[in-house]
């Protein structure tokens, strides 16, 4: 996948584009249907697939106050939309000139004549060009016009309740994790680099990767299982993950602490993906070491016994 920084500055020569555009945070199960559809066509047609996001939420330059803690990092939105066979990322800015484009000069300049687009996808809520004055229905006049299909999705529901990056971030919060990952459609994903800790973990016979805690969301502090996938190698460990304050040793230092189990080679300063499947128990502080260390025993072998049982 090639990944173009800015469309209005590129040098890059488009044709035959299929392009999936969106604010894509979370990349949940709409967005992925958009994506997917995209991929598909340009295939068919013989084509390149586009996805068109920004490399900022627009919300940080229209109103700061509003703008949402994203549910995924930067990074981990690449690995994502990669992971779906996309040609061409276009990772736009959000400056003032970008959100000043008519919803017009848009469809004719960017998408026509930069991007060469043959059919575009976007969801039922689309806004787009100055002052977000374009919506769905206006994508589609001036798409006529400029010879571009434009193909709406309509929204998808879960439980009755549509899927949205708002929606998730909410059941996120509330600790629902099995609910965000259904309207993700894969687990909720951390991406990271592992840095040196204080190796408390190993001294007690479990081992941790730790991880900074990211500007951007994340389930309420608590033990999770989950897999890892370590940067370099196929293989997917089995892991069980805290994320928090660690209060019985390190309190009030946030981290992210990753003991992938029956694992213990140095992997420091390689990027891990983090996939949080179940929420095994809330944080607590305890009173000694030994039932620390008891109650991590534990967590350890109800995660290893409920993998043997998936």
């Amino acid at each position: 996948m090639k990944i173009i920084e800015d469309v209005l500055l590129t040098n890059e020569k488009f044709q035959n584009t299929y392009i999936a555009i969106g604010a894509f945070d979370g990349i949940h199960i709409g967005h992925r249907a958009l994506i997917i559809k995209a991929v598909e066509n340009a295939k068919k047609n013989s084509g390149k697939s586009v996805v068109f996001t920004f490399l900022n939420h627009p919300l940080e330059r229209i109103n700061i106050r509003k703008a949402p803690k994203l549910i995924n990092s930067l990074e981990e939105k690449i690995h994502i939309i990669e992971s779906l066979g996309v040609d061409y990322l276009i990772m736009q800015p959000f400056t003032e000139k970008f959100s000043n484009e008519t919803p017009e000069n848009f469809v004719k300049e960017i998408l026509k004549r930069k991007l060469d687009a043959q059919e575009v996808f976007v969801g039922f809520n689309f806004s787009f060009g100055k002052g977000g004055l374009g919506n769905s229905e206006n994508l589609k006049e001036f798409g006529l016009g400029n010879k571009i299909k434009i193909e709406i999705e309509e929204p998808v529901k879960l439980n009755g309740k549509i899927v949205s990056s708002t929606y998730i971030r909410e059941k996120l919060t509330q600790g629902e994790l099995e609910i965000a990952n259904l309207c993700l459609g894969a687990p909720f994903l951390i991406i990271g680099e592992v840095v040196h800790g204080r190796k408390l973990g190993r001294v007690m016979g479990f081992p941790t990767a730790n991880l900074k805690i990211l500007n951007k969301i994340y389930p309420p502090f608590g033990i999770y299982g989950g897999k890892v996938k370590i940067e370099g190698n196929e293989n997917k460990w089995d892991a069980v993950i805290n994320i928090g304050k660690n209060p019985t040793l390190k309190p009030d230092e946030k981290s992210i602490e990753v003991h992938i189990l029956d694992f213990d080679k140095d992997i420091y300063g390689k990027k891990i993906c983090v996939s949080l499947i179940e929420h095994l128990r809330d944080e607590k502080k305890f009173d000694s070491m030994e039932e620390l260390k008891s109650t991590i025993n534990n967590d350890v072998n109800m995660w290893r016994n409920k993998v043997k049982r998936k």
